[in-house]
């Protein structure tokens, strides 16, 4: 691999740290830098990657025309925080994770080994190959790699699956036994985290930045919705149960990809009262991982239950024992 390919592929790596480093030492000196001309075609790639990630895109690695490439993620970074949209954020986090997730099925278990070490610290360890694995007990034999249980919780909270949850994991020692997507799963999401949740002091921006900085906040306006999608009277509001109103308050707010349990259940709920399917898919539609074609589908599927001989009017909302299975009880919790 070329010494700057990795760290192009992976933005929150020692590497990737140490070269933007070399080009700029902080934000000021970024923006100084990106103020140069021979230095425009960042700004541009930059503000391509972002539009990418607002338009729910696959993010495209550059062309490596020289090493100073990498800085086109913290540009990138530069111009949604000047933005500070949170729906934005949301979007540009979910897209940049998924596309480091996709890159890590390309490597070799010991560079990820090595990078989860070198870039956040955590403790990973391979099983062994196929023969080591094959000595092991039949319920164990497939996992590749073991991960310290508090580095596994710093991110295996933000999944919905049960398998996630470390009551369903096999833990021996303190180490939490994982496959190598998950592993991949768990990097991809810390890389989320940072994103989502890491705020930038925003120095006085150039012309051109500036100016690639509005032309995305215009793309915005026809892809984000910027007030709450559906009026819901006041009386109905106060009357949601606290489960409601937190699944309600988190899809709307266009930051959170709520789990399908959560979705079901919201759905359920929203249509039950006489929401219509279509105010029910815009209520989903802020979602970071959005897809219009599958919340139609899934919302037509929950409106309208059906079978073999009949069809019926739509599933009944979820049961509070069920919520409190699924931790999506504020209440039980």
């Amino acid at each position: 691999m070329s010494n700057f390919i990795q760290p192009l592929k992976y933005p929150f790596s020692q590497e990737a740290r140490h070269t933007s480093q070399k080009y700029a030492r902080d934000l000021g000196a970024l923006v100084n830098l990106l103020d140069r001309p021979e230095n425009l075609y960042l700004i541009e790639a930059a503000e391509k990657r972002v539009y990418l990630a607002l338009t729910h895109e696959e993010i495209e690695l550059p062309n490596l025309r020289d090493e100073k490439e990498v800085l086109i993620y913290p540009t990138a970074r530069l111009i949604v925080e000047e933005i500070a949209n949170p729906q934005l954020r949301a979007r540009q986090a979910e897209a940049e994770s998924k596309s480091v997730n996709k890159q890590l099925a390309d490597e070799e278990d010991q560079f990820v080994i090595d990078l989860c070490k070198s870039s956040f610290s955590w403790d990973v360890e391979s099983m062994g190959n196929l023969n080591d694995r094959a000595k092991l007990p039949d319920q164990i034999k497939s996992f590749d790699m073991k991960i310290h249980f508090q580095d596994f919780l710093e991110v295996a909270p933000d999944f919905h699956a049960e398998e996630w949850k470390l009551v369903n994991r096999y833990v021996d020692n303190g180490w939490t036994l994982i496959r190598r997507r998950e592993l991949n799963r768990l990097i991809s999401g810390k890389f989320k985290q940072i994103v989502l949740f890491g705020r930038l002091d925003i120095p006085r921006l150039p012309g051109r930045l500036a100016e690639a900085v509005q032309r995305i906040e215009s793309e915005m306006k026809g892809h984000i919705r910027q007030s709450t999608p559906f009026k819901i009277d006041g009386q109905v509001n106060a009357a949601f149960p606290p489960c409601i109103q937190k699944m309600y308050d988190d899809s709307i707010s266009g930051q959170v990809n709520l789990s399908h349990d959560a979705r079901f259940a919201l759905a359920a709920f929203l249509l039950r009262i006489g929401m219509s399917e279509e105010d029910v898919s815009v209520v989903f539609g802020h979602a970071p991982d959005k897809d219009n074609r599958l919340i139609e589908y899934q919302v037509d599927h929950i409106a309208s239950k059906r079978s073999m001989t009949a069809e019926v009017q739509g599933y009944f909302p979820t049961g509070c024992k069920k919520l409190q299975t699924n931790n999506l009880c504020p209440v039980y919790a």
